[in-house]
């Protein structure tokens, strides 16, 4: 059995300023560093180490796995694994969701629509995000058989991992939180995964937790 801890980036500027993120990207806020330093000091007291540590190449996850791991002496582990990376948007990236209404009003439709098929131009769709993603999470999984591994990632990768642990289709809108620096535990064993925990966020006591749909 695989013990795969995933953990989603801290908070973004663009998380704050409501922007779509995809393959582009913006620094951590002052409250995202924090939410991961209170995550790795969490894993510093309870004693937790990893035998692999995996982040998507993107700044904000590369650089949340960095503060995750400083406080365990590991940062010289931390391995890169661009499956890992938030869906891909296209156009849509760097907008908020008016902007994107008024600058591109059939996307906005398509993505309120649900349609796990639907791309934007030179983007993902769903269905592509849970295809690779989800592939790059079950080759990690068995490449560390038996051992503990820490995944950092996005919003749109947890969101994928989940409905697969679950079997959930990809149709139905989410209806499920995706905190910044929560703890999400899947075991994975026999070919499936099952889910241990699930948005943990007992070390942010005293910092701000938003939950937003942007990536």
């Amino acid at each position: 059995m695989t013990e795969l801890y995933l953990i989603r980036h801290g908070e973004t500027e663009w998380n704050r300023a409501g922007l779509w993120q995809g393959h582009e990207d913006s620094p951590l806020t002052e409250n995202g560093v924090e939410q991961a330093e209170c995550l790795g000091e969490r894993f510093a007291k309870e004693g937790i180490r990893f035998d692999a540590i995996y982040t998507s190449d993107l700044g904000r996850s590369h650089n949340t796995c960095k503060l995750l791991v400083e406080p365990l002496g590991q940062l010289d582990e931390i391995q890169i694994d661009i499956g890992l990376r938030e869906r891909a948007l296209g156009p849509l990236q760097g907008l908020t969701f008016e902007q994107i209404q008024e600058q591109f009003p059939d996307d906005a439709e398509l993505h309120a629509s649900g349609d796990p098929h639907y791309a934007p131009e030179g983007g993902e769709s769903w269905a592509d995000t849970f295809a690779r993603s989800s592939a790059a999470l079950r080759k990690i999984a068995r490449r560390h058989d038996g051992q503990k591994v820490l995944a950092v990632s996005h919003g749109g990768v947890i969101g994928m991992a989940l409905r697969d642990a679950l079997g959930l289709n990809l149709l139905p809108p989410r209806r499920f939180q995706l905190p910044n620096t929560a703890l999400n535990i899947f075991n994975y064993q026999d070919h499936n995964w099952n889910l241990r925990t699930w948005g943990d966020t007992a070390h942010l006591k005293n910092v701000t937790v938003l939950d937003e749909v942007v990536k």
